[in-house]
């Protein structure tokens, strides 16, 4: 895949309502890293939500003197802003930039030499996109469901961020992939990116203009994309 592949893909989507994308620079299933970590863990549903409800308390106890604008005031805000800062949560992150999606998947080299990246692209089901209110509990709801983020984070709003967020099936005992809920599958593709191409991506996407620094605004996406941009992507000089 290059960057001027991406037009096809969209376009291959016809005249879908809204397209989510989300970079890997492996592949795995879409799953929420909560989700992953319970299941490497096995952890219980029931402590697997206390463990969250700690996680989410103590965040929201430490987190407003770090926060730069407002802070955050419903339990939803809350969730969405962890979830971004690093924090393990029921969320997916998506963006409703392709150019972002694609940085995401080769930002970073594979953990394997035979690894490739790839790009998730959905079509959002109108039925399953909905804004949560205080009344919804981000524990307990009652469908995996795609929602967009009060832009409270900067982070949010340079990655033109979005979510999934990802019901726990008590069918199954476990959070299920996207691609394997009901009409979610029969609206969402993967495409592979080499890793071969990695560097050549990340060299086109610099030049226009999806960098670090732009996906992650502060002093440690800055000194990330210096580094990237001074050593990472350092030549010797031709000799003649």
């Amino acid at each position: 895949m290059a960057v001027s592949d991406l037009a096809r893909v969209v376009q291959e989507f016809g005249g879908a309502r809204r397209l989510l994308f989300r970079g890997q620079n492996v592949d795995m299933p879409l799953l929420p890293r909560i989700a992953r970590i319970a299941q490497k863990k096995s952890i219980s549903r029931d402590d697997l939500e206390e463990i969250e409800r700690r996680m989410l308390n103590r965040f929201r106890k430490e987190c407003v003197p770090l926060i730069r604008g407002r802070a955050p005031t419903t339990p939803w805000e809350l969730l969405s802003v962890a979830q971004h800062q690093g924090l393990p949560t029921r969320l997916l992150d998506w963006t409703a930039n392709a150019l972002a999606g694609v940085w995401f998947a080769v930002s970073a080299d594979p953990v394997a030499d035979d690894a490739h990246g790839v790009l998730w692209v959905m079509s959002v089901p109108e039925r399953y996109e909905r804004s949560p209110t205080e009344a919804d509990d981000s524990f307990s709801f009652k469908e995996t469901f795609v929602f967009q983020p009060f832009h409270l984070d900067q982070r949010i709003v340079s990655q033109a961020g979005w979510f999934t967020a990802h019901k726990f099936s008590d069918r199954y005992g476990k959070f299920l992939p996207l691609t394997k809920i009901g009409q979610f599958k029969n609206n969402i593709r993967k495409f592979s990116i080499p890793a071969a191409s990695f560097g050549d991506l990340r060299k086109g996407l610099r030049l226009m203009g999806v960098t670090q620094a732009s996906m992650f605004p502060d002093l440690s996406g800055l000194c990330a994309d210096i580094q990237a941009d001074c050593i990472d992507s350092w030549r010797p000089l031709q000799t003649i």
